[in-house]
């Protein structure tokens, strides 16, 4: 219960004398010497001291105040620095309302070209000639909020057809991204380019197919660390994901209270997971290297923190394309592959290590089918350790530049006892 009443507040605002009195937790209420009444909401962000203002009195009742800086207070536990975001919010809508009077596409990449992509792309001249050459002859001059998919299909289908896979790749991802900048900006509501995927542009190998090789891995492993300004935490999330098998989102959204590094586990809750169980993962010591270097980073609870609030962006962890955005700019001759990928490559070179399929299965988190579900509650997990480091032991060769010295899981020599 707060600290404040509603007569305490009206008879200040008669009175006209400069007023600062809290509610608790962080909600203030405040009279100027002009007689302005407003309520902010203090906080801590970083270690330091910040404000958000939340709106005047009595148009913000106190019970309405109340229930706002409880809102803006989760979002400050989850990591978001509620008063930056808001700042970032007016200057999405000055930059919308800006675009709103020309409106094409040209407008629009203009401006995310300017935001997102020069200063933080490794190669934006690369992204530039794509547009230039085969999105904004196209589609240029369209207004932003008339472009259907079949537009994009008259992007991507010349393309396609003269089978130039890999442009037409980043042609579908870079128009997609566009769009989503578009959204973030509300002039939209729906993305016209997320209907099509890597089938609809003529790739060979479709996303439920594509597996790296060692040889693959290493030079995914190089040129992560060869590519200019390549974010070292979205490689350190990418060797995570290899080296747990997990998915994308169960990692974006950890956070470090999950995670026992001293007994190398992670405790992945029920809520997080797609089987609505919750999990005990084994850590191999390449694994807790990585987060260990991680954590040094520091941002804030999450593991993998988002690193620049965009507007409309509400949570404090890392965003669900950042990662296929990191891959964009991986430069290496790699035939093209999404972060999914990974997923299924950690599965099949589980196999190639001699790991029991129902133990690399349960290795990715596949929930048993049929009656083992039922009576077998086993969760198997020194075996998961066994075949988790094993894996880890061919990660860290093929980061080494060498993936031929790994032993497979049958033919190594137990530990005696």
């Amino acid at each position: 219960m707060g600290k404040l009443t509603d007569v305490e507040l009206r008879n200040w605002v008669k009175a006209g004398k400069p007023v600062i009195k809290t509610d608790g937790d962080g909600l203030t209420f405040t009279l100027s010497a002009k007689g302005t009444a407003a309520w902010t909401l203090r906080y801590r962000f970083g270690g330091k001291a910040k404000e958000l203002t939340l709106g005047r009195y009595p148009d913000l009742t106190l019970t309405k105040a109340r229930e706002m800086a409880a809102g803006q207070r989760v979002l400050v536990s989850q990591g978001v620095d509620v008063a930056m975001a808001k700042q970032y919010q007016k200057e999405a809508d000055k930059l919308a309302a800006q675009l709103a009077k020309s409106g094409t596409i040209k407008a629009l990449y203009a401006e995310w070209f300017a935001r997102d992509i020069e200063g933080r792309c490794a190669n934006p001249e690369n992204v530039a000639g794509v547009f230039a050459l085969h999105v904004l002859p196209i589609i240029g001059n369209k207004q932003v909020t008339d472009v259907r998919p079949a537009d994009v299909d008259k992007v991507l289908r010349p393309l396609s057809d003269r089978g130039v896979f890999r442009t037409a790749a980043k042609a579908l991802q870079l128009t997609k991204r566009l769009f989503n900048y578009a959204m973030k900006r509300h002039l939209i509501a729906a993305n016209p380019a997320t209907p099509f995927n890597w089938t609809d542009i003529g790739g060979k190998t479709g996303p439920r197919s594509r597996v790296l090789s060692r040889t693959e891995l290493v030079a995914f492993f190089k040129a992560m660390k060869e590519t200019p300004n390549f974010p070292a935490y979205s490689a350190a999330a990418l060797k995570l994901l290899l080296a747990l098998g997990v998915r994308k989102m169960e990692l974006l959204k950890a956070t470090w209270d999950e995670f026992d590094l001293k007994a190398a586990e992670w405790h992945l809750p029920a809520e997080r997971t797609k089987t609505a169980a919750a999990i005990r993962i084994p850590l191999s010591p390449w694994a807790v290297a990585i987060l260990k270097e991680q954590r040094a980073r520091g941002h804030n609870a999450y593991v993998f923190p988002v690193l620049r609030i965009a507007p409309g962006k509400t949570t404090g962890y890392m965003g669900e394309t950042t990662l296929n955005n990191a891959l964009y700019m991986l430069q290496s001759k790699l035939e093209a592959f999404t972060v999914h990928d990974l997923r299924r490559t950690t599965r099949t070179h589980l196999a190639a290590l001699g790991v029991a399929p129902y133990i690399a299965e349960m290795c990715l988190n596949h929930k048993p089918k049929g009656i083992e579900a039922v009576y077998n509650v086993h969760d198997y997990f020194e075996e998961r350790r066994a075949a988790l480091n094993a894996l880890s032991d061919l990660l860290a060769q093929c980061e080494k530049g060498d993936a031929d010295k790994v032993i497979p899981i049958k033919q190594r020599t137990p530990k005696k006892a």
